[in-house]
């Protein structure tokens, strides 16, 4: 017969093989943010083809901090447009990129920056009849007689440029250094870590130069950002919680080490 004190023994003795499912039941249960990525911009993020994977800075940044009170991320990369559009829509959660007044609209942000961009620079081709003339401007106003491209979605480009008579917008990095090369753009206000990198890959790092953009953006580098859409559920307090990692977590020192993973060796993005 089965007495209570049999039953109850049973269960307790059960307790420590449970442990185990239970464990593996939360972990299947942990939350997963979808994160939206631009395609083509390394070294901050851009698409392994080899793998068929995301990988970058970013990427590395944004996976020290999967924990159980934040939950696990799942990277895609998209022309850095659709990444703002997926993440307004509802169908991605997590964008890293500038504040802006526009994306405040639809998105939370951590106050702390998780990474930030190089300062930009202005690159033309050598031989182009107007590089003199560009190396040379001191403000908008003087670029405004000669053609430029900007990627589509580029916040800091369209605070610029939004008014300029001659602009092209491309949504991939490597149409912006095809419309430079082949006239279609005198010059690019760019990403000088981002635009180097392709020129290696396609190699023709000989055929480009650049001067310094701190004229016109400035001399700090731009904060990036971690954004979580509001119409995530608890989206204010899960940011808080991504604020306190970043703070905590991701001090200077290991933000450059991650970096250098990517930018440390010509032509090599391993």
């Amino acid at each position: 017969m089965i007495t209570r004190r049999f039953f109850l023994s049973a269960c307790i003795a059960g307790l420590p093989a449970m442990k185990p499912l239970a464990a593996a039941a939360e972990a299947s249960r942990r939350l997963v943010l979808k994160s939206a990525l631009q395609l083509d911009t390394p070294p901050y993020a851009y698409l392994d083809e080899s793998a068929m994977t995301m990988r970058g800075a970013l990427i590395d940044l944004l996976n020290l901090l999967d924990e159980p009170s934040i939950g696990a991320f799942l990277h895609r990369g998209y022309p850095l447009a659709r990444v703002q559009s997926m993440v307004a829509a509802g169908t991605a959660d997590v964008f890293c990129c500038q504040m802006t007044e526009e994306r405040l609209s639809y998105a939370c942000f951590a106050p702390t920056p998780i990474a930030h961009l190089a300062r930009p620079r202005i690159f033309f081709t050598r031989d182009n009849p107007n590089a003199a003339a560009i190396a040379a401007a001191k403000s908008v106003g003087e670029l405004y007689r000669f053609k430029t491209v900007d990627l589509i979605g580029d916040s800091r480009a369209e605070e610029i440029f939004s008014r300029h008579p001659h602009r092209t917008m491309v949504s991939e990095t490597r149409s912006v250094v095809s419309m430079l090369r082949t006239g279609h753009a005198d010059f690019a206000l760019a990403d000088p870590l981002t635009l180097q990198i392709k020129l290696r890959e396609l190699g023709v790092q000989d055929d480009i130069s650049s001067v310094s953009g701190s004229h016109l953006c400035g001399l700090h580098p731009e904060p990036i950002h971690f954004g979580l859409r509001k119409s995530f559920p608890g989206a204010d307090l899960l940011v808080a919680e991504v604020d306190e990692k970043i703070r905590t977590r991701l001090n200077a020192n290991l933000r450059q080490q991650i970096m250098a993973r990517y930018v440390a060796q010509p032509g090599s993005r391993a």
